[in-house]
Formats: structure tokens, sequence, C-alpha cells
């Protein structure tokens, strides 16, 4: 259960020649990705042996929300996204924790809901201050036979991120880098949606920190796999407040404390 907070929270991170800007085709192309107003998903996410049902709702550039149900019927966390704050709530215990979404450390000044959204829908997305659509000139481009290998680093070098992509800049994985560790997603099982969008069924996330604050040498990694089962794009969504009335606001170290001992 935790590791499902996890993958919000933690945002809640040769045979080609080497150049920055074009290769020949659009730079709309980059933008030619997914199209929706509302995401909805049923999954299944799998960590450390263990398969924990959930459901994904999404509204473009405007929230994320994540519903944690083992049982059927039976929500027992939720997670909530916007671009100006996280809810964590442990339906369990009746406890919740709220904060601001740039007191994520590290790099909560350049997340934002459309990065994590991107990352759950195979986009390309970039860690940074501005919120300018991606194109093709921000990165250095290796083409390496029929693929792109998509690089950019942070001007104030506190990351870097690479991502492998197809001619038309599908994502296969993605790797961002840092001083406080490494996370690596990477998409397969593609399967045409009903609009016949060829999107990833499978998101694998691996993340690992740091060992000695430095790029090279990584620790404690761990795995999580997102699966959709069924996915509907533009199903009319309704929110009500993410926290139920009478719950306890708590820390952020005691709600999850709380449900590492759950699981």
């Amino acid at each position: 259960m935790i590791a499902v907070l996890g993958v919000a929270l933690m945002f809640l991170f040769s045979c080609g020649s080497s150049r920055k800007g074009s290769t020949g085709v659009s730079e709309n192309v980059l933008q030619s990705g997914l199209s929706y107003e509302t995401f909805s998903a049923k999954v299944t996410v799998t960590v450390g042996g263990m398969n924990v049902n959930a459901t994904l709702r999404m509204k473009k550039d405007s929230f994320l929300f994540i519903s944690v149900q083992p049982f059927a019927g039976v929500e027992v966390a939720r997670v909530f996204v916007s671009d100006s704050e996280v809810c964590l709530v442990d339906r369990v215990n009746k406890r919740y924790s709220q904060f601001a979404i740039k007191e994520i450390p590290d790099y909560g000044e350049l997340l934002g809901v459309g990065k994590l959204q991107a990352m759950f829908t195979d986009q390309l997305f970039l860690l940074r201050e501005d919120d300018k659509a991606v194109s093709l000139s921000d990165f250095s481009v290796t083409q390496i036979a029929s693929f792109w290998m998509l690089q950019y680093s942070d001007p104030k070098n506190r990351f870097s991120q690479e991502f492998t992509a197809d001619e038309h800049y599908r994502v296969s994985n993605a790797t961002l880098t840092s001083p406080h560790g490494l996370l690596r997603w990477e998409y397969s099982q593609p399967e045409p949606l009903d609009n016949g969008y060829m999107l990833p069924r499978k998101v694998t996330l691996t993340m690992s920190k740091s060992r000695d604050n430095g790029f090279s040498s990584y620790r404690n990694q761990q795995e999580i796999t997102v699966y959709y089962k069924k996915i509907d794009l533009n199903k009319a969504c309704s929110f009500s407040n993410p926290i139920p009335r009478g719950y306890e606001k708590v820390s952020v170290e005691e709600l999850l404390s709380v449900l590492n001992n759950k699981r």
C-alpha cells in the first residue's frame, strides 16, 4: 500500500550522432500524444510480490486521484494531487495529511500534476521552472537505428532526464538521475484504446536512492508495476472533497508510518 502512495510522492525524478535541435521531424510530433479530458482506469499495482487493486482518475492538467482498493468496493487509502497540493488519506484509521506540492523534497518546485499525468500516459515531460510545451529543441538528440535518445540536463545541474522513443516519439523507457537517486520507468504491452491510440498497459517503475550523494552508486532499489486492466477516456468524473468529514490531520511521517505497518 505504501508503495502506491510513493508513486505519487516521487514527484511527489553507439550508433548515431548526437546533436541539439532539428532531426527533420516537426516539433509538433512531440505534442501528438494521447488526447483526453478525463482518464479513468482500473489498475493492479505489484510491489514486493504483492498485488493491490486501485483506481486511477485524472482530469487533464487539473488533478490526479488514486483510490487503493485491495478488496472489491473497500477503499483503504487515497491520494489526491493538484498543481497546488497533495492529500494522502488513510481510510482505515480515519487520518489524512495535506501539504503543498512545492514542499516535496528536492523537486517540489518543479513538479506539477501535468508532469505526473505524463508519466502515467507515456508522454514526454521535463522538470523545469516553466510549464512551456516540450519541444525537440529542448533535448540533445541521438538517433540509434529507428529509435531516438532524447537527453535533457537541468541548467543548475540538479538532475538529468533521458528518454528512449520510437519514430513517433512514443516513449519506451525513461530515466531521471540526480544526486539523490534514480527513477526509471518503462512501458510495455501496448494495446489500442477505443479511439485507436496505442497505449502501453504496463508501466514499471524502479526507484533507487543514492549511496554516496553522487551519480554513480545506488541502493535500496524498489520496483513497482502498474498494469491497466480497463481504461475509459472522457468519461464524466465527479470528485467530492478528498478528505472525509471527521478525519484527523496528522504529519506525513506519522501517516506513512501507520500505513507501512498495515502492509
